[in-house]
């Protein structure tokens, strides 16, 4: 928001009226400094050195902290799986006025911490003839494939009392467990038989410790024990939950219930509180939300850039996928619902009916991701939004085969998980990006910093022929030969070459065909992430031509200096930096002369 010095105020203060187009613009400038996305950074700030809209007046940018952001707002380093604050003041100047006034804004930056995964996990049931839990898995977050081999991976009568799981979810806890909560239901004894959720719980996502809470048993002589459903419980981390020992956060636990003897006579959502060994649920279930019709399938996240908590949840009956949000999860020491407010509009990009509204965010992106099974249809839609305001059209994911998704949870596993999963679970249809952490360079507070982003691996798939497909960056043919490249990842999107007599291309494959020594070289391939990040890898082709024959070129040198792009630059998505030869830092590449590249 600008703000503008009132008149009738700088009158009171003796000020005179042609002073008033002075003073005007520069608070505006300096109300209008403040960067973007500041509560939990992803991305390098473009910070101006002048703000022309108003002035112009000059701007000097300081960090407090140039191991994590740099005084020119881009990001050096970052912790891994937290954030760090750094403090970033602005200096603005006004050289023009008589009093050359000089003042200063400080912004607090929350560095968003490098997320060390690679893949994505779909957690659900297949259909209503089939509640157990099945896997599948992903390197986008959009295109799944079945794990072992099309069967389930928890067995719904070995853990469940109505012998069904359905709607399972998912939570990566901060306390290094993962929590699963279903509803305990089996769908041919009718819409009315459910009565209870099933509590699991698990290291490593493959063997999960399970307990029951059956809501007639448990609330005996209470309305809650006369429930006709339970339905699509989750469970979301309160941080500041307070426990018994004085440590903080507690998996909380939100459902919806219905009850048959009119206490609760529509769908309404409640939440408790896990007991400490997530066996239990502790007290009586509590009022959360109320839209004033029934409300299932109720899914909540924080999102760190509004501070805000955002619940997702389906107008049963009405139909579509509607918002609500919040400043807190519970008020009163947990003990109360909070506030809700801003309910949105229907938020799915479709005419067909939804349910089973999921939300999850894309690894080290500032981009979230809202499903819904569109169950009429045979289909899963993907949305997606920076905001969780306004959500944009994906895909339409289709559900067939061995994949057939119901009301589920996808969540980032780490590439060291993904690995362990498809060797219990055999998923050979799948090939597993891996992204790996970024190399570190320093440490704050004990805790090892690590650059801003990781490049995703190549890997350099080339075939000769009608061979098959072999990994390999160095590579000798006949003359005459045709050679295919095919690096992975297979999904990238973003892939950029440079060859030998002037090869370029952005096509992931491409075949050369009859090659002759004048193909022989460094066949150089830059793939982009979704982060933004590059990876290079080089493939040597040597083609065996006695007309042409192939002399290793030696790496050009200026003044005792190898002209070649640091991989530190690259790993953190860089640009070069050009020098002359005295060392002296240049604004842009020269055209002619000599330089040297760091």
């Amino acid at each position: 928001m600008k703000k503008f010095v009132p008149l009738v105020a700088l009158f009171a203060l003796g000020v005179q009226a042609q002073e008033v187009v002075e003073i005007a613009p520069f608070w505006a400038a300096l109300d209008d400094l403040e960067p973007a996305g500041i509560n939990d950074l992803y991305n390098d700030l473009n910070l101006p050195d002048t703000m022309k809209k108003y002035g112009p007046f000059p701007v000097k940018w300081e960090s407090s902290d140039t191991l994590f952001l740099g005084h020119d707002g881009r990001i050096n380093g970052r912790f891994v799986g937290e954030n760090h604050e750094v403090t970033l003041t602005a200096t603005l100047y006004d050289n023009e006025s008589t009093t050359k006034r000089a003042e200063k804004r400080s912004f607090k930056v929350s560095i968003h911490g490098f997320e060390p995964y690679s893949n994505y996990l779909f957690a659900y049931f297949p259909a209503n003839d089939n509640e157990n839990i099945y896997y599948a898995l992903s390197n986008d977050g959009y295109n799944f494939t079945p794990m072992n081999n099309g069967k389930r991976v928890v067995a719904a009568d070995t853990v469940s009392i109505k012998k069904g799981l359905r709607d399972p979810h998912v939570l990566r806890a901060p306390d290094g467990w993962f929590y699963m909560v279903n509803t305990d239901m089996k769908s041919a004894e009718g819409w009315a038989s459910n009565r209870g959720m099933v509590l699991m719980k698990s290291r490593d996502l493959i063997n999960w410790k399970h307990s029951t809470v059956h809501f007639p048993d448990k609330y005996k002589g209470k309305n809650f024990a006369n429930v006709t459903r339970v339905w699509a419980p989750e469970t979301i981390w309160d941080a500041n939950y307070v426990n018994k020992d004085g440590s903080k956060g507690r998996p909380l636990v939100y459902y919806s219930l219905l009850t048959n003897d009119g206490t609760i006579p529509y769908d309404k959502v409640f939440f408790n509180y896990a007991n400490e060994d997530f066996t239990d649920l502790e007290g009586d279930p509590t009022h959360f939300f109320d839209r004033g019709k029934s409300t299932i399938d109720m899914d909540i996240v924080y999102n760190p850039v509004d501070k805000l908590y955002h619940a997702f949840y389906k107008n049963e009956g009405d139909g579509g996928i509607c918002k609500v949000q919040a400043q807190t999860l519970t008020s009163e020491n947990g003990t109360k619902a909070p506030t809700w407010y801003k309910r949105s509009g229907a938020l799915q990009q479709t005419t067909e009916a939804v349910e089973g509204a999921g939300v999850f965010k894309l690894i080290n992106q500032n981009s979230w991701v809202l499903m819904y099974d569109c169950y009429m249809n045979g289909h899963y839609q993907f949305t997606s939004s920076t905001d969780l305001e306004n959500f944009k059209f994906v895909q339409d994911t289709k559900t067939s085969g061995a994949f057939t998704p119901r009301h589920g949870t996808i969540l980032p596993i780490t590439a060291q998980e993904t690995a362990a999963l498809m060797k219990v679970f055999p998923t050979p249809d799948f090939e597993p990006k891996v992204i790996e952490i970024p190399d570190s360079i320093g440490v704050c507070d004990g805790k090892k910093v690590v650059g801003p982003c990781s490049p995703t691996k190549i890997i350099p798939y080339v075939k000769v022929g009608d061979d098959g497909w072999k990994e390999t960056t160095d590579l000798k043919v006949a003359k005459g030969a045709t050679v295919q490249l095919g690096p992975h990842p297979w999904d990238g999107k973003i892939w950029s070459w440079e060859g030998p007599d002037g090869f370029k291309s952005t096509a992931r494959e491409n075949t050369l065909k009859n090659l002759d020594g004048s193909k022989s070289g460094y066949y150089t391939v830059t793939y982009t992430n979704e982060t933004g990040c590059k990876s290079v890898k080089k493939i040597r082709i040597v083609v065996d031509d006695p007309d042409k024959p192939y002399v290793e070129q030696p790496p050009v040198s200026i003044g005792n200096r190898e002209m070649r792009e640091s991989s530190k630059d690259l790993r953190q998505n860089r640009n070069p930096v050009y020098f002359d030869l005295l060392g002296n830092r240049l604004k842009s590449k020269p055209k002619n002369g000599m330089f040297v590249v760091r």
